[in-house]
């Protein structure tokens, strides 16, 4: 568990650089931004960009795991400079890199969020509302969507973590892990208060009604 303080210090180091980026794109630099942030991928985690962007989400994973447990701030500044990436190629009309670096960027958030609650930093909690807003259009592959399964009911939004939950069981219908990780939530939110459960866009007899169907699936 990282220190609150240290959380915060990095939030701030990550805004002075992400001025930076900005101010280079603001001047139509967007050559030299993908080149600061190269340098500083390289410095921050001993890895370019382009290294880092030729490996799968599994790998990318790996290797910010040396010892078998997370780097976490190597993995903040990856997810931030790839997000910072994907917002620069995305500009430049390249849709095809942007996406990937959308995709490997919203996948480390999720997964550092796993680790550390890296959403009462508003920084952070912004940039992966941002990356859920800018992969809006596409759809997601099921290893996204099962972290956001989890991100979702973190943040206390049940109606969307359901909905994701749903979506999942759409295409692994025979899924038992998954069928029993649906009940599990259910079981969680109808142990909370219907003022919990309407906070967070469920209703008390839907989630009576949702749990109702796993039961009848795992049948």
């Amino acid at each position: 568990m990282i220190n609150k303080d240290y959380i915060l210090r990095l939030a701030e180091r990550f805004g002075r650089q992400l001025a930076i980026i900005l101010r280079l794109r603001k001047f139509d630099q967007n050559e030299e931004a993908l080149i600061y942030i190269d340098d500083l991928l390289l410095k921050s985690t001993g890895f370019t960009s382009r290294f880092l962007n030729s490996l799968s989400e599994e790998m990318l994973l790996q290797i910010l795991s040396p010892l078998g447990n997370l780097n976490i701030e190597a993995a903040l500044w990856s997810a931030m400079l790839l997000k910072a990436e994907g917002e620069i190629y995305e500009a430049m009309g390249q849709t095809n890199e942007s996406y990937h670096r959308y995709i490997k960027s919203l996948s480390l958030w999720l997964e550092i969020l796993r680790h550390e609650n890296i959403t009462a930093e508003p920084e952070f909690a912004q940039a992966i509302t941002d990356l859920i807003k800018q992969l809006d259009d596409y759809e997601l592959p099921q290893n996204i969507k099962d972290k956001l399964f989890a991100y979702y009911e973190h943040i206390g939004n049940y109606g969307k973590a359901e909905d994701v939950l749903f979506e999942l069981l759409e295409a692994n219908p025979s899924d038992s892990w998954l069928i029993e990780r649906g009940e599990a939530f259910y079981d969680r939110l109808l142990s909370k208060g219907n003022a919990d459960l309407l906070a967070g866009n469920l209703s008390r007899e839907e989630a009576e009604e949702g749990l109702a169907q796993l039961k009848q699936m795992h049948r």
